[in-house]
């Protein structure tokens, strides 16, 4: 956009609570404004780019003069507005392209449902300010579709955690002003669960080097073993999971087993899950239980049932995730040996624990709390994935 080769200039970040739009945001304005760094990151194709003015506004604060005042305030512009302080009024598109024309700036929006939420209690004549403000909101969107406006960028956090809450006149709204900035705003996720960025993530997180773990086997090696494994249960009609999957999977996903990118992705959506932020917190327990407990001088790889629910504060992070399978988790996987799976793996030393990891691995196949969620897992999958 800064360059001139985009005709867009809004950017909507999309993500549940906890996936990176306001960390996306923080970066995004430093590299705005230090040109000497952006260099050095981006290198030379962003060097002319020159310097860009930087605005952001946070919906955890208040605004006695609006997002607009805020706005023009930070560009030493304040007066500038003040026809729309006293009665609160929205500017319209005129009034924000001339507020903003001239110099390249950066306005970042984020958090805004819990100001929209709080500024539905404030009355402004016959209305509202919460509307007052989706109105200014919504002119300014469409003010950057104008060409004096177009060294101007907008990114703004999307409105989704709001839908939950609110109003039924509150929620419309917001889909309105959504609708009018998705009508021209491109649109990222920070992160995708269901990508192998999670294991970037992870791996960055949460290990020093993963080029050997506790082996010297290699990661190519560990590959060709699973995928040899899938290989045999494949041709006994065990499994449809495929050899070529898994081996690929391991390759990208190194030390962790490639089912937790498809089954953490299933509760991602939860409510008050966050999302990269929660699944960091939950994989730094697992990983840490995994060392302490020794299960990492037998296992090669961490898979999504390496958790011991005994330990009350594993027990916490997964209640937190769905509390209505506590009762379940105590009757069948974990209740210091006396749940159904501890006592046949009891009875039955040669299973390994193989019937705690199949209730686990269930576990964790059926924490979605979404409507039609997915849930639980078939035979074939639940073999390919041990």
């Amino acid at each position: 956009r800064f360059k001139g080769e985009s005709d867009t200039g809004v950017i909507k970040l999309t993500q549940a609570m906890g996936g990176g739009k306001t960390h996306s945001m923080l970066a995004l304005a430093l590299l705005a404004q230090n040109p000497e760094i952006r260099e050095n990151l981006l290198g030379p194709t962003y060097a002319g780019i020159g310097d860009i003015r930087v605005v952001s506004f946070s919906g955890r604060e208040n605004a006695d003069f609006g997002i607009w005042g805020s706005i023009a305030e930070q560009l030493g512009k304040k007066e500038f507005f003040k026809d729309y302080y006293s009665p609160l009024k929205a500017p319209g598109e005129k009034s924000w392209v001339e507020l903003l024309k001239g110099q390249k700036t950066l306005i970042l929006l984020d958090e805004l449902p819990p100001y929209l939420e709080n500024a539905k209690s404030i009355m402004v004549g016959n209305s509202d300010l919460s509307k007052v403000t989706m109105t200014a909101l919504s002119n300014l969107f469409t003010a950057l579709g104008k060409e004096q406006l177009a060294n101007v960028c907008l990114v703004f956090s999307d409105l989704k955690a709001a839908y939950e809450s609110g109003s039924e006149l509150l929620q419309s709204s917001f889909r309105e002003l959504e609708a009018e900035a998705n009508r021209i705003a491109i649109e990222v996720t920070p992160v995708a669960l269901n990508s192998d960025e999670i294991y970037h993530i992870l791996q960055k997180r949460l290990f020093e080097d993963v080029s050997g773990f506790e082996y010297s086997l290699n990661i190519n090696d560990v590959a060709i073993a699973y995928k040899t494994s899938v290989e045999k249960s494949k041709k006994l009609g065990f499994t449809n999971y495929t050899p070529e999957t898994v081996f690929k999977g391991i390759k990208d996903s190194y030390p962790f087993h490639p089912s937790i990118k498809d089954l953490y992705a299933r509760f991602k959506e939860n409510q008050n899950f966050q999302q990269t932020r929660g699944l960091i917190k939950l994989m730094r327990q697992i990983v840490r239980q995994f060392y302490e407990s020794g299960m990492a001088k037998d296992n090669y790889l961490i898979n999504v049932f390496d958790f011991d629910l005994n330990e009350q504060k594993m027990l916490s992070h997964i209640r937190q995730i769905k509390p209505s399978l506590e009762e379940a988790i105590n009757h069948d996987i974990a209740q210091d040996g006396k749940s159904i799976a501890e006592v046949i793996d009891t009875e039955k030393p040669e299973n390994k624990g193989v019937t705690q990891d199949i209730a686990k691995l269930l576990l964790v196949s059926s924490l979605s709390t979404a409507n039609h969620g997915l849930l639980g897992l078939t035979e074939s999958e639940i073999f390919g994935y041990l």
